[in-house]
């Protein structure tokens, strides 16, 4: 079957279920067709993971921040065989030199800091011989502190009371009683706890323990200095970078705090691990044009963030590399990592 007549049937998905149209690419072979008919795409990938947590785990982690461990090793299971799988270090430095990594490459890299990381990803990982880099909110690494997605997400779940008032605009009637509640309150809490100062999310945060007075005591998520310096002796192909001390938003706090934030996590990280981290990681990759000049100024190798481009070669801005959430399907992980990404999608009009 040629590339024209798989072109409607790909449009067609793609109007009644997005998600699909890169399971529908790989399993009609449009993606190797487009591959063969235009070239494949220039620059190589990366890859970025949170948390790989198991089952006992799972339950206190927000969804959309983990993958479960058996798609994480059949993943891992396919870019050993079918790609090939550079650290950060390596991809920067090809940058650097003005170079273009081959298609296939991808690198693989966790932002945060979770204890997963080091109990269900690396042996995975090292099973394979693949390297990958970390990212440490040093601030929650300290404290041993889940992120505040996940204690927003367990007290939701695990909440005795359904009505919360906080003083923000927004904020001031929240009713988790039903499906509908639930969801807009989520949205606008997250809204809330993303721009705010750590100092402020932790007001909130206490507001709404106090409130909805969940139930249980979650499990510790997030590694102690202890674990990454185990995950550092264990596992030398992992690098270590930084994600600020305490994750704030640097598009919303791109001034003194910014520069405060940045220079406490590379200093926790020097002081912690006796090493000097070279590549970080903007929070929810998000950044501001004084917050990449702080990066930029400090002395940084790179940094992760929203970008223009997709594909990563010798055009690429290093403080402002884009990554691609890792794909819940495995059809869209084989496709998402191959040559034919982005391309055809822009070829349907779809990119």
């Amino acid at each position: 079957m040629g590339l024209e007549s798989l072109l409607p049937v790909l449009k067609k998905i793609w109007s009644l279920r997005q998600d699909m149209v890169a399971a529908a690419a790989h399993w009609t072979g449009a993606g190797r067709v487009f591959e063969l008919a235009h070239g494949p795409a220039v620059g190589g990938l990366i890859l970025m993971y949170h948390s790989v947590a198991a089952t006992e785990a799972a339950a206190f982690v927000d969804p959309p921040n983990r993958i479960a461990p058996e798609l994480f090793a059949a993943q891992m299971a396919y870019l050993a065989q079918h790609r090939r799988v550079v650290a950060l270090s390596e991809l920067v430095a090809q940058i650097e030199r003005g170079q273009t990594p081959p298609p296939d490459t991808v690198c693989i890299t966790f932002d945060d800091g979770y204890l997963d990381n080091l109990t269900v990803a690396a042996p995975i990982l090292a099973r394979h011989e693949l390297p990958a880099t970390v990212f440490l909110a040093t601030g929650y690494v300290s404290r041993g502190e889940s992120q505040w997605a996940d204690v927003l997400f367990s007290m939701m779940q695990a909440r005795t009371r359904d009505r919360v008032s906080i003083a923000q605009p927004g904020l001031e009637q929240l009713d988790l009683g039903s499906r509908a509640g639930r969801q807009t309150a989520r949205r606008a809490l997250h809204r809330n706890l993303l721009q705010a100062s750590y100092a402020e999310r932790s007001e909130l945060l206490a507001s709404l323990a106090q409130q909805l007075a969940p139930t249980g005591t979650p499990p510790r998520l997030t590694m102690n200095w202890d674990d990454v310096r185990r995950l550092r002796a264990e596992h030398p192909r992992f690098e270590f970078g930084g994600h600020t001390r305490d994750h704030i938003d640097l598009r919303s706090h791109a001034d003194s705090e910014a520069e405060a934030q940045i220079t406490a996590c590379d200093q926790d990280i020097q002081r912690e691990l006796g090493v000097t981290p070279r590549h970080f990681s903007f929070p929810y990759g998000r950044w501001a044009a004084a917050s990449r000049q702080i990066v930029m100024a400090q002395g940084w190798a790179s940094a992760v963030g929203e970008g223009t481009e997709l594909r990563i070669g010798a055009q690429t801005d290093r403080f402002s590399i884009p990554r691609i959430d890792a794909p819940r399907r495995m059809s869209d992980f084989r496709f998402k990592t191959s040559g034919a990404h982005p391309g055809l999608l822009a070829a349907l009009g779809l990119h």
